[in-house]
């Protein structure tokens, strides 16, 4: 093995080129002047064989905010060819009457939202990395040391063998919910484990699937089910381990047979379903989300449950004021990785955080508990949530990404 030692030098260094730190890596790199490294311990999702761990089976409901950052780098049109959008959100509760609908039309928008495999936004943002000159994409590479020297960090990158001392006034962590850059600078993180486990597969109905998107809360844990290219249904079902270990292994049509019991007429009659694959939930929040230095986005800094399905669209518009932020400063010449700065960008972005942890959190609690007296209120909730304009109006803004500004700032030649 090689263990020479070469310096290099960034502006910026990303660990982590999932979804979320290769999208900052690609609005980052609209400044030419910036010279960035993503650092990613997998192999890009154009050369990989297994899915990349960000990349997978999944499929994410983008919210127009995060759409509006994808169309700015130039991405949206090829995204869109394998996007499907939302027309109509229903929010049901398996053996109950109340139901809430979301409908675009209301919303005088043209979707609520577009859906697309994760793989698809993975294979977008590789290839424009690929053609930028100012990133380098480290991969398959880890950062297997962190220290302070002066005013920067020094990362130690080991590829191929070889390891590489790599300089930076500015670290983002943005290497998932397990992450090796907090347990490296000894950042703290505390999970909560909600003893739920997502299976995600695709489904075909036997009726077109309308571009509706289902929201159901079962006896069991959530389900959502969105609208997908070729009239398939993304499918995320949260249930108990032990459920989760028979719906695995039980025979396509009895899986089927299952779904479309507790699904409702909502979805109807389903007809295939293709690979199963399983997920266990958590939810997992950084201590720290600033260092002088440092920033840690994405699953690293507060991995949810897909109940909501805004984790990606939150990481998101924290990618779009991080970079707000930063491009401000070096207008007026201020280091990126101060910590005012830092702290300025976590002070505009923690309510809009807040909020949607405790969205999340509290939605998957208060569907979760089977009492007489909850259920009622429950149903009662949501006949009232969809007789109040205003209030759905309110929550489907939110959910569109529309509560923060989105612009990335003008491009730098």
């Amino acid at each position: 093995m090689n263990n020479g030692a070469v310096n290099t030098d960034y502006d910026v260094i990303i660990m982590g080129g999932g979804l979320v730190g290769a999208s900052l890596a690609a609005c980052m790199a609209r400044d030419a002047a910036l010279r960035i490294a993503v650092v990613e311990k997998f192999v890009p999702p154009q050369q990989q064989g297994e899915f990349h761990p960000s990349y997978d089976a999944r499929n994410t409901a983008l919210a127009n905010g995060t759409c509006h950052i994808f169309d700015q780098l130039g991405l949206w049109d090829q995204l869109r060819r394998n996007a499907v959008p939302i027309e109509t959100i229903e929010i049901t509760e398996q053996g109950s009457f109340g139901k809430a609908v979301i409908r675009a039309s209301e919303e005088r928008v043209r979707a609520l939202g577009y859906v697309i495999e994760n793989r698809y936004i993975g294979q977008a943002l590789s290839g424009h990395l690929g053609n930028l000159a100012n990133v380098d994409f480290l991969a398959p590479a880890q950062v297997i040391g962190l220290y302070y020297d002066g005013p920067e960090i020094v990362a130690t990158v080991e590829q191929n063998g070889t390891q590489s001392r790599q300089r930076t006034p500015l670290l983002v962590i943005a290497d998932g919910a397990e992450s090796q850059g907090r347990q490296l600078l000894g950042i703290a993180s505390e999970s909560k484990a909600y003893e739920q486990v997502a299976i995600v597969t695709t489904v075909t109905p036997e009726s077109p699937h309308q571009n509706m998107a289902l929201e159901r809360f079962t006896s069991n844990g959530p389900l959502a089910i969105l609208p997908q290219t070729d009239n398939r249904l993304g499918l995320t079902w949260c249930v108990a381990p032990q459920l989760a270990d028979e719906l695995m292994r039980v025979e396509d049509d009895v899986f089927l047979r299952r779904l479309e019991a507790v699904a409702g007429r909502g979805v109807g009659a389903l007809v295939q379903v293709g690979k199963r694959y399983r997920y266990p939930l958590a939810l997992t929040l950084s201590k720290e989300q600033v260092r002088p230095n440092v920033v840690v986005l994405g699953n690293a800094a507060h991995g949810l449950h897909p109940v909501a399905g805004q984790g990606f669209n939150m990481s998101m518009r924290d990618v779009a004021v991080l970079v707000q932020v930063l491009d401000k400063a070096r207008r007026l010449g201020r280091p990126a990785g101060d910590f005012r700065l830092l702290s300025d960008y976590l002070q505009r972005r923690v309510q809009d955080q807040r909020n949607t942890i405790l969205f999340s959190d509290q939605l998957t609690k208060l569907f979760s508990n089977r009492s007489t007296p909850l259920n009622l209120l429950r149903n009662s909730g949501l006949i009232l949530f969809d007789s109040l304009r205003g209030t759905k109006r309110l929550v489907a803004r939110h959910a569109m990404g529309r509560s923060v500004s989105t612009r990335l700032p003008e491009v730098t030649l």
